[in-house]
Parts: structure tokens; sequence; C-alpha cells
């Protein structure tokens, strides 16, 4: 699993269809943490809500780096359709972990209150939340459950657009909720921390079972 990942990694940054997603959250950060993005934890709210967008953007760039072709070819070198779904969501989860550690720090940088260990900690787990719901919606919009670029745009934006829309109800709401209202964040982020790796887990197995169907 670890060859394959390296894999990936290396096919996606030589395409650098990473840079867009990626870019776009950085120059969000910068206006959020550019002046008083309010107090801690509060101030990661902006952040959050932002990074389940990217994330999923970032995992879909993941799963369709590779032309179906090239795709084929690596789900036989990887022994078949679960190793290679499974390989696309631990990459993405990966890379939305380096991306939340990131958005986790900044405020810690730039801003001029000071942060407790234990309010970054909490920043960062709710970061990590929002990627990996990001990841799962990802997995759902991209190749094979999705096969034609045309449709996963759009089912990805209505899937974004449905987890705002949903209140304070897990796993975005809820996150979202706590951190504007400052709330004791840990049972928050336990409950929609595992509908997020529940999420992860049922995409990946739905790619997985659809993937030699339509392949």
């Amino acid at each position: 699993m670890t060859a394959l990942v390296r894999y990936l990694l290396a096919d996606l940054l030589r395409t650098q269809r990473y840079l867009p997603p990626l870019l776009v959250y950085a120059a969000v950060l910068a206006v959020f943490n550019g002046g008083d993005a309010g107090p801690p934890p509060s101030s990661y709210a902006g952040s959050c809500a932002f990074l389940y967008p990217v994330a999923v953007w970032l995992t879909v760039v993941v799963a369709t780096a590779e032309d179906p072709v090239r795709r084929a070819v690596t789900v036989v070198a990887a022994g078949g359709w679960g190793r290679s779904q499974a390989a696309v969501s631990v990459l993405s989860c990966l890379l939305v972990t380096v991306v939340a550690a990131f958005a986790a720090v900044l405020p810690v940088l730039t801003q001029g209150r000071s942060y407790p260990p234990g309010t970054v900690a909490l920043g960062f787990a709710s970061l990590l939340v929002c990627g990996v719901v990001g990841v799962g919606v990802g997995v759902l919009c991209a190749r094979p459950v999705i096969t034609r670029h045309g449709w996963s745009v759009p089912a990805a934006a209505a899937l974004v657009v449905l987890a705002y829309l949903f209140g304070q109800a897990p796993p975005i709401g809820n996150v979202l909720g706590a951190l504007g209202h400052e709330h004791d964040l840990a049972p928050h982020l336990a409950v929609s921390g595992v509908c997020a790796a529940a999420l992860v887990v049922g995409a990946t197995w739905l790619s997985r079972t659809l993937g030699p169907r339509r392949n």
C-alpha cells in the first residue's frame, strides 16, 4: 500500500493539478488571517468551512490524475480495485492532514493573541474532520462512481451546498456550530469524526464495488 500511495503521489505531483485547490485555499487563508480573525477557537470556523470544498476538489484531482487506460493498468498492478481505491482515499487524507496542520498553525504565526496548544489542537482536529468529510464526498464524485467530468462538478457542488444547508447537523454543521458558539468542542468532534470516517470508508467501498462494473 505504501508503494502504491507513493506512486499516486508522484503521478499527482507530475500533473500539477493539485495547485489550483491549494492556491485557492492559501488565498482564502491569507484573507482570513490578514486581519483580526476573532478569538480562538472561533477563529478557525472560516478556514474549516472552506477546507471542506477544497478537500472535495483535491480528492477529485487525486482520483482522476490518471487517464482511464493508465488507471486500469494501476488497478491490475495494485491487485484489484479495492487496494487502488483505498490508496486514493489514503493519499487524499494525508494531503488534507498536511493542509489542516498548516491552517491550524497559521493563526498562531499571524495573529497577535496567544493560542494555547490545546486550542491549536482543537482547531487542527476541527479542520481535519471537515477535510476528511471532503475526502469522502470527493471519492463519491470522482471515477469510478461518476465517470463523466461534466457530472462530477455539479454533483460535488450540490453535496457541498447541502452540507451547509443542514444547519448544525453533523459532520460539518456540528463542528462549525460548536466553533462559532465556542461550545465544548470535544463531543462534537467525536461525533463528527466518526461520521467523517464512516463516509470515507463507505465511499471507498462503493467506488471499489462500482469500479469493475464501469471499466
